[in-house]
């Protein structure tokens, strides 16, 4: 219930102050995850006023969800660790690890330090961070990356050196830099009393003097923080976009340790806006409606959303529109829109939506019905539009334009297709009966089964077509080459390598290359070895197959 109070889940508005109640319920009754949140929540004074702030209260929640202190819950994740890697766990009692939560808020209580309850100590409270990290809490590990960068080790009481000499505090509110204290060295394991001089910088200041995070704080914070972002972290995802915009590098040397890179920056942005109230909820409007059925309100939704640039709007605008929820549009303007969309998502690095381009104009969904025969058009797609009509999932997966060779043995894969096509053109020739099209008195010697009215006849196919077909033909295997590769390069996408030496080894809009095809196999058979092995016992004999036919050509045209 608290759940559904905080997240506004299930219907239930979102209500803080109803929320922090039915956390605290849990935790008087020993729930360590329903504590740990209460607590936190009186740290930060969430959904309470000021006066109402306990932080008694939250260090008792805090105590109560990591039993035993720090050495205890390191003790337990051990534990816990072993059992985990152990086959045989036969009557063995599972091993249960603090709550991430409750170390986190441990770390932030010393951090902070609570007057008359806890001593203010930033070697402990880096240390219950980073058991909070391990733990796998993304607020531990954005907390453990900020103390890398020198977030709360600069206050005056930090500033002393083992041997207890006193060191002149900077004016940290208006530093530049971060100050590195003396404690903050220490939880580092710097012992050596040279090499804590030599990181302290010279007590008098000067150019050389630097007191900022190392080359290794910066690699540490920059894993924890990608961590934590890639669970939802906002957070730690403004604090990477911030360390890519500007870059970073550690004085007096000036060694770079944090690349700029306004790509990378750009795109962290953006995904920060997108969460933030006005795109969340309308994506969380479409969700709802999708679930409930109601998919051309959740496609209206989702392409409000998708104009605006969001990713998962583009993303689910495109999946709609694939699936057939064209909102009236001709199966032209649907297939259309459905690749516009699919191909702004992979301009921003979707792997999803480079893989469904690759898809469209590999398996011939963009090659145009014109010079063929071409099935009539579908229920609600107005009239029909000639050359430029884009072919259907029904004229896609027959022979004739499946794509590569043997494009027969792909029924053989997947034999559903064959029942859907079948079902399809035994329900077009039953229609047909009904309407009184095909009674039996067309000439016997008229084959034709078309109907020149409908548009269902193919023109007279010459050669020149067939040229025309082929270059197009081409054309559309470069293009989804093109989108392979994207997604091949980028994400190392099994899929996507596997379908560039499929296209290599057939000269499928590419040159016909068996070591780069073999290359590309083996990069699927990292994740895809079954596969893949098929595949290279395949195109070993290929190209076997094509030694001996150059070998004949060249012997008999001597």
């Amino acid at each position: 219930i608290a759940n559904f109070y905080y997240f506004g889940l299930r219907g239930a508005k979102q209500d803080l102050r109803l929320a922090v109640k039915y956390y605290e319920i849990a935790g008087d009754y020993n729930h360590w995850e329903g504590g740990g949140r209460a607590g936190l929540m009186h740290v930060w004074g969430i959904g309470m006023t000021p006066d109402e702030r306990d932080l008694g209260l939250a260090y008792k929640y805090f105590l109560q969800g990591t039993p035993g202190g720090l050495d205890n819950c390191l003790d337990r994740l051990r534990r816990k660790r072993q059992q985990a890697g152990k086959q045989d766990q036969t009557g063995a009692e599972e091993v249960s690890s603090c709550d991430s939560r409750c170390a986190n808020g441990m770390g932030l209580l010393h951090l902070l330090g609570v007057p008359n309850l806890v001593k203010r100590d930033t070697t402990k409270a880096r240390l219950w961070f980073e058991h909070g990290k391990d733990l796998g809490d993304p607020d531990a590990q954005y907390n453990y990356a900020m103390i890398r960068l020198g977030w709360m080790v600069e206050d005056v009481t930090d500033f002393r050196l083992r041997h207890n000499e006193e060191v002149q505090a900077p004016d940290f509110l208006f530093a530049r830099q971060p100050v590195r204290s003396s404690s903050y060295v220490k939880y580092r394991e710097k012992a050596d009393h040279t090499s804590l001089m030599s990181e302290l910088g010279s007590t008098k200041g000067g150019a050389n003097s630097y007191n900022g995070p190392t080359a290794s704080d910066f690699n540490i914070a920059m894993t924890e923080l990608g961590r934590a972002a890639t669970k939802g972290h906002l957070q730690a995802e403004h604090r990477l976009a911030m360390l890519h915009t500007t870059g970073a590098h550690v004085p007096p040397t000036g060694s770079k340790v944090v690349a700029s890179s306004c790509t990378t920056a750009l795109r962290h942005f953006k995904h920060i806006a997108e969460s933030g109230h006005t795109f969340s909820r309308r994506n969380r409007a479409a969700w709802k409606q999708y679930n409930a059925g109601d998919y051309e309100s959740s496609l209206r939704n989702y392409l409000a959303s998708a104009e605006t640039g969001s990713l998962v709007g583009q993303v689910n605008a495109a999946f709609l529109l694939e699936q057939g929820y064209c909102m009236g549009m001709s199966t032209k303007d649907c297939t259309h829109a459905s690749v516009r969309l699919w191909r702004a998502a992979a301009q921003q690095g979707n792997l999803e939506a480079s893989l469904r381009v690759g898809d469209f104009y590999y398996y011939g969904k963009m090659m145009k019905s014109r010079g063929r025969e071409a099935s009539p058009p579908a229920e609600g797609d107005g009239e029909d539009e000639g050359d430029d009509q884009y072919l259907t999932d029904y004229d896609a997966n027959t022979v004739p334009y499946m794509p590569g060779p043997f494009g027969w043995t792909r029924y053989i894969l997947y034999p559903e297709e064959l029942f859907g096509i079948a079902s399809k053109w035994i329900s077009g020739y039953v229609n047909r009966l009904k309407n009184g099209e095909d009674d039996g008195t067309s000439s016997a010697d008229d084959g034709s089964t078309c109907s020149h009215e409908d548009g269902t006849c193919a023109p007279n196919w010459t050669e020149q077509d067939e040229n025309e077909l082929r270059q197009e033909e081409d054309r559309q295997m470069a293009i989804a080459a093109q989108y392979y590769r994207m997604a091949a390069d980028t994400h190392s996408s099994a899929r996507a390598n596997y379908n560039l030496g499929f296209m290599h080894e057939w000269g499928l809009g590419l040159a016909q290359d068996f070591p780069l095809a073999k290359r590309h196999y083996d990069l699927a058979g990292k994740d895809a070895s079954m596969a893949a092995a098929i595949a290279l016992w395949a195109m070993n004999l290929h190209q076997t197959v094509v030694k001996f036919q150059v070998y004949f050509q060249d012997y008999f045209s001597v």
